[in-house]
């Protein structure tokens, strides 16, 4: 196993659920179901929702924060301290208005790209961590404010997409899990590359 902790970001609370900000927290409720877990358990002293699943090289933890998207990074900088793991060992889920919907990329050492979550965590635990970046889809028009693109829900064509597509995004976490960033971004990027290729013949 590469990595120690598994991060959904997302916006805690009913008003939020559903939204493309919050595909990081979908995503990482199904993987931890096809690994066996649904239950997910309050960490409060972490100001975080916990999953501890025990491996034979130590322990993983799926965590969605119990906090607003642009305060991610104080939980998890407590767990990083809390468990002594530095931030190398961390896969954050995050949204990207760049990625078509349902689209993965994996990538290190990169900026925020205008994301607090991921400003906030590169602010409390700096950047090693990798980012697992899930496409919510471009703005409608141009001059759509991004926030209300963000917080807005997926269309029933969308939320199609994106369970169809569920799978895959479940099976490019685990070979991130089980092969490390390097094997991983070069199979799961170069689909994009692909994909990008097919569409422009």
């Amino acid at each position: 196993m590469f990595f120690k902790i598994i991060v959904g970001l997302g916006n805690r609370g009913t008003l939020y659920e559903n939204t493309r900000h919050n595909i990081g927290f979908v995503a990482i409720d199904y993987f931890a179901k096809i690994l066996g877990y649904t239950t997910w358990k309050q960490e409060k002293i972490m100001s975080a929702l916990a999953i501890k699943i025990p491996q034979t090289d130590g322990l993983l933890l799926l965590v969605k924060p119990d906090t607003f998207m642009n305060l991610s990074g104080i939980p998890i900088a407590k767990i990083c301290s809390f468990y002594k793991i530095p931030s190398s060992e961390v896969v954050v889920i995050c949204d990207d208005i760049s990625l078509d919907v349902g689209t993965t990329k994996i990538t290190e050492r990169v900026g925020t790209a205008g994301h607090n979550g991921i400003k906030s965590i590169l602010e409390k635990i700096g950047p090693g961590f990798i980012r697992f970046r899930i496409g919510i889809g471009r703005k409608r028009y141009p001059e759509m404010d991004l926030a209300d693109h963000v917080l807005s829900k997926f269309s029933a064509e969308e939320v199609e997409i994106l369970t169809k597509k569920m799978p895959t995004i479940g099976d490019n976490l685990k070979l991130l899990l089980d092969k490390g960033v390097s094997s991983a971004m070069n199979i799961v990027n170069r689909r994009i590359c692909t994909q990008n290729h097919t569409e422009q013949l």
